[in-house]
């Protein structure tokens, strides 16, 4: 009998299959669905690790900056629910106590059962990605007519918008799939990368676009080239990654100062543009209160200057969280890059093998997971530099799922 942990991780990658074409908002209901089933998985949260500790406290920060002291000292009323409802801090407390559940159980799941799931989630990834681009080149017309029958008519403009977004699950979700296929047939593997390739193309969502090709040049450079200069690679991508959140806002800001955005308006398309008028009032106003920042979700009080949020994971962290705020992200993204990295090879080390885990080493023979995890990782990075609000609970849920779907594709590949 297939056991309670399978079934409902199979139950929640149907909702997610299902979710990634009738709307991302369903991913928050689909991962938290799946973290309620598995909070006994929380008994194994030494997994985490520092990673664990250090999330804590940014989560701590961003509560502290958020409006409960300010409403505890005007009286507001927390025996109302409307009270509690309107608390957004409240439900960045409670996501990582779902989501934590979920990654914990993949993360211990049995080999067989990992491996039957992700099969059955390859297959449905082709067809999804298959549908999508039919749907798009037929002008999202099938998605309006879901959509006129189980909510409300939709332009044809903002449904092509709506379909789009499935593509950035189509690029994240490539990876862990490709690892988890690698005794597959080779067709099989043509056809995903294939589709994966079509669906941005063919919606127009540009980022994803760019975030394949990113995790595409990561991929062959971390299997390429372990090690670079003495160092691991590892190593050298946490700096860069680290470099790139910390001193986003001063290269805006420069940039803006300098006037070489103006320069470089005529050559974008209007949605960019849009992004760097963004980008450089949301980087003057970092540097107005570099320290403590605004106020978590203070990007959207803003006004037009900046709509809900400011498209962009580095700058909207140092504006809302200030640079104490930046710094725990850039911790958070450097022990996770540290953690996959865990095991490699140095300069004049042996060849890549295998890891049990993110932090042990195995002998078992077959693909090394590390390049594959880094691939996603790198895609989630470019789209959170692009797109999206990093509190978003679809996009937050979307993370959480990925990677547990990652974590069950490495078991699946080392079961094979």
């Amino acid at each position: 009998m297939p056991s309670y942990t399978g079934v409902v991780m199979a139950i929640t990658l149907t909702f997610f299959a299902f979710f990634t074409y009738a709307g991302p908002l369903g991913y928050a209901l689909t991962a938290t669905f799946g973290g309620l089933l598995l909070l006994g998985y929380w008994r194994y949260v030494k997994d985490f690790g520092w990673i664990g500790a250090v999330l804590l406290v940014l989560l701590a920060w961003l509560v502290l900056r958020s409006t409960l002291l300010y409403d505890l000292h005007s009286g507001a009323d927390f025996s109302q629910y409307d009270t509690w409802e309107d608390q957004a801090w409240l439900k960045m407390i409670l996501q990582p106590v779902w989501y934590g559940a979920l990654i914990l159980a993949a993360w211990r799941m049995k080999p067989k059962t990992a491996s039957g799931l992700m099969t059955g989630l390859l297959y449905a990834y082709i067809g999804l990605c298959a549908l999508i681009i039919m749907d798009a080149l037929s002008g999202a017309r099938l998605y309006q007519s879901i959509s006129a029958a189980l909510y409300q008519p939709i332009r044809p403009d903002l449904a092509m918008v709506k379909v789009s977004i499935a593509t950035y699950a189509f690029v994240l979700l490539y990876w862990p799939l490709m690892l988890a296929g690698e005794h597959k047939s080779r067709l099989l593997k043509v056809v995903a990368l294939a589709a994966c390739v079509l669906a941005p193309l063919v919606t127009g969502a540009n980022a994803p676009t760019l975030a394949l090709i990113v995790s595409f040049a990561v991929f062959w450079i971390v299997r390429t080239f372990p090690a670079l200069g003495g160092f691991s690679i590892y190593k050298v991508i946490a700096t860069l990654v680290a470099f790139k959140i910390l001193f986003t806002p001063l290269i805006i800001d420069t940039i803006r100062r300098m006037g070489w955005g103006d320069n470089a308006r005529q050559f974008l398309p209007a949605s960019w543009d849009a992004r760097l008028d963004i980008w450089e009032f949301a980087a003057e106003k970092i540097l107005r209160k570099p320290f403590l920042g605004w106020g978590f979700d203070s990007s959207r009080h803003f006004g037009k200057a900046i709509p809900l949020h400011p498209h962009n994971m580095s700058i909207q962290v140092g504006l809302e969280l200030g640079y104490i705020g930046l710094f725990l992200l850039a911790a958070v993204w450097v022990l996770i890059i540290l953690r996959i990295g865990r095991g490699a090879p140095q300069a004049s080390a042996e060849p890549l093998t295998e890891l049990r885990d993110l932090s042990s080493a195995s002998a078992a023979a077959g693909a090394d997971p590390r390049p594959y995890a880094m691939a996603a990782l790198s895609a989630f990075f470019v789209m959170a530099q692009l797109s999206f609000g990093i509190w978003q609970e679809w996009w937050l849920a979307l993370m959480a799922l990925v990677t547990a779907i990652y974590l069950m594709a490495r078991t699946a590949a080392k079961a094979d």
